[in-house]
Order: C-alpha cells, then structure tokens, then sequence
C-alpha cells in the first residue's frame, strides 16, 4: 500500500489487567507502528470502561507502555457511553472492543457514528453481533461456535491472540538460574488487589515449607504491575518476617522477571496462557479457601459482594464451578486436555511444597511438561492481521 493514510483515530476499549496488557498494548503498538510506515497522522486512544475485573491500576499501566496518545478514565467512559459531554475521538474512528462489558463499545461507536470491530474469546457477542462490522477470534473452534450460534460466517475473522505478541515481545533475553545454579522456583500471585492480598500469605506459606524440603532453591515472588503501591507494601510488610525466614526474594516486574524459572506457581488467570506461550513448566494452584477473594461474572459478582452471605455464597458457587469445569489452567481450556498441572482443592501449602519439591528433583518430569506446553501453537501477528482487517474494511 503506498501513500500516507488519512488521520483516523483507533479506540481500543477494554478494561482489567489481562485485557490492557495481552491485548489493548500490543494492538496499540502495532497500530502506531503501522502509522509510522505509511505516514499517517492517526493516534490511539484508550477507554477504559467500568469492569469489576479491574485492578485500578490499568490507567498507570497503558501509560508507562507509550502505546497510547489518550487513555480515558472509566468515569470519563461512563459519562460519554450514558450520552453526556466528554472526550471524543479527534479524528474519524474506529472502535475496538478487546474486553469489559460490550454495551460500552456499541455506545460509544454510535456516538460516534464510528464502526465498531470486537476481539473475542467467548461466544457471548453473538446476541449483539449485529452492532460489528468485524469480529475477530482467536481460534477456528470459537469462529465455528459463533456461526452455529447465528453470525455470518463472512463477519467472523480469525487473527489467533495477541497475547502472544505481548508475550513474546515483553520477555526479554533469556534469564538465566542465578545463585550458583541453584533450581528457580517464582511465585505469580494475581494481578488484582483482592486477590493478591488473599494469594501472596500462601504463597509466602508455601515457600516455607519449600525451603525447608529444598534448602538450596533460588525462591522468587515476582508482584504483577497493576497492584496497586499500597497493596503491595501493606501485604508484604505484613509477610516480612516470614519472607526472610524463608529466604523469599520479592520483585516487581513483568516477564523478563519469569523467564529463566525452572518451575512457576500460579493461579488460574490470563497468566497460565502466557506461560504456556513462553514454554516455562508451571503448576496451576487453587486452594477453594480462595474463591471467595476471586472477582466473578455479571450480577454473581454484586450478589456475592453482600455482607456476611456473600463470601459463603462465592465459596458455594466456586466449588459448584470447580466440579462442573474439567480444567481451571486456560492452556488446558484451549486444548482440551491437561498440558499445565492443576492442584484445586482442599490444597494446602505444604502440598504444594511438595509436589513442587518432587517436580524440582526430576529434571525429566518438568522437560516433559515443557515439550507438552509446545502443542499450544504459537500464533504470532495477530494484531498486525486485526489492524489490517479493519484497514481493509475502510478502504
């Protein structure tokens, strides 16, 4: 394609950690990079609509990517998608759903008599179908599902996840096992403040008990970006002492902190896909004691936010969940069968030192997991192929 683009401005809405970073950031820095080729004076914005999956801390995170020239507050989002006077885009747009509630993306897109495009892995756009031009899935599996629910067969474009070009593209050269080459075992505690709260004491748990069966590992907590500051330090200061008993290093930072683990623990979350995507064997951990510290879909999540009857309640329909679903790891979701490791349960810390003592002392065992995270294809270019398909549609 030859000449410069007219200006245009993309609008990428989606809120929550996993959205902003393994999809929202990577297609933004695509998008910018595509502009810079053709020469054309577009910019990227963000709307970040009200979700209870959100940490608070999504504004922070977009912008300290530069990925984005405005990143509108949820507050700002509401006011615009209710009708009210607000931020609008400066240029011609088009908006990008890539997650939290799909009425603010039609809102916005009528408001500005915008076309509106979705990325989507779950079938649940299907009743709204309608207000898209395009809706791009990750898989083959869910384009099919979508048809047999009632969407043109021509509307459905699958690009693959993004998530692995912000994966991929985030992690850095490899981090090779430090301390004398002593095994590494990190610790991934969520990436929301309820969550991380609830998670980090067993994880700080459980890597007591680890030291004392494996004296020599290299023990890391790596803490998720989008907790907030305050969080983090009062969750941590409560730890210390333990923290140092055990011999626990604690870090901020993405990625490049994962890579060179021999072993990751982690809960279930967008997380367990991105390690999957990296090839690092990991253990997927769900102690039901959890649950009711784990944010839930739609009107389950307010019903469940009710004093005194709404933990209990949470914990009832986490373990009906649980019973229900056959795996809890993404990985295990996209493929169908166990290729991460899951414990759920009545799971304790010291049964998760141990299996993670028994899975360190094999070197065999964890190379097999390894080779099996290897059957989930690697699907790099899905937000170029997103981008360009909307580019095409506006030609």
């Amino acid at each position: 394609m030859s000449g410069a683009r007219p200006a245009r401005t993309l609008v990428i809405v989606g809120n929550g950690p996993g959205e902003v970073a393994g999809w929202a950031i990577p297609i933004a820095a695509e998008a910018r990079a595509q502009a810079a080729r053709c020469g054309a004076a577009s910019e990227v914005a963000l709307c970040l609509p009200p979700c209870q999956f959100a940490s608070g801390q999504e504004e922070a995170a977009a912008a300290a990517s530069g990925a984005f020239d405005q990143i509108v507050p949820p507050r700002e989002v509401a006011r615009v998608a209710l009708g009210l006077r607000g931020w609008a885009p400066a240029h011609p747009a088009a908006v990008l759903h890539v997650g939290g509630d799909l009425w603010y993306s039609r809102r916005l897109a009528r408001r500005w008599g915008a076309p509106a495009y979705a990325f989507v892995e779950r079938a649940h756009v299907a009743r709204v179908h309608r207000d898209y031009t395009r809706i791009f899935v990750p898989s083959t599996e869910l384009r099919d599902r979508l048809v047999h629910y009632g969407v043109p067969a021509g509307k459905v474009v699958v690009t693959g996840d993004p998530r692995h070009d912000a994966v991929l593209g985030a992690r850095g050269g490899p981090a090779p096992s430090r301390n004398g080459g002593a095994p590494r075992v990190t610790f991934l505690a969520g990436s929301r403040d309820a969550v991380f709260s609830a998670v980090f004491p067993f994880w700080v748990a459980t890597a007591a008990a680890l030291r004392r069966r494996l004296p020599e590992a290299r023990l890391c907590a790596v803490i998720s970006p989008f907790v907030s500051p305050t969080v983090r330090r009062e969750t941590v200061g409560r730890q210390q002492p333990t923290i140092e008993a055990a011999g626990l290093e604690v870090g901020d930072g993405g990625w490049p902190g994962v890579v060179g683990s021999d072993l990751v623990l982690t809960i279930p979350g967008t997380n367990t896909l991105e390690l999957a995507i990296l090839r690092i064997p990991s253990l997927v951990v769900l102690p039901l004691s959890l649950a009711p510290h784990i944010p839930a879909e739609g009107i389950v999540e307010w019903l469940t936010r009710v004093p005194y009857v709404g933990p209990a309640l949470r914990l009832r329909l986490a373990r009906r969940v649980v019973r229900r679903l056959p795996y809890v790891a993404l990985p295990n979701m996209r493929m169908g069968r166990q290729i991460m490791p899951e414990l759920i349960g009545s799971v304790t810390p010291e049964h998760v030192a141990e299996e993670t003592a028994r899975l360190i002392r094999d070197p065999r065992a964890r190379a097999a997991l390894a080779r099996s995270l290897e059957s989930l294809p690697l699907e790099v270019g899905a937000s170029a192929r997103i981008l360009d398909a909307m580019q095409a549609e506006a030609a």
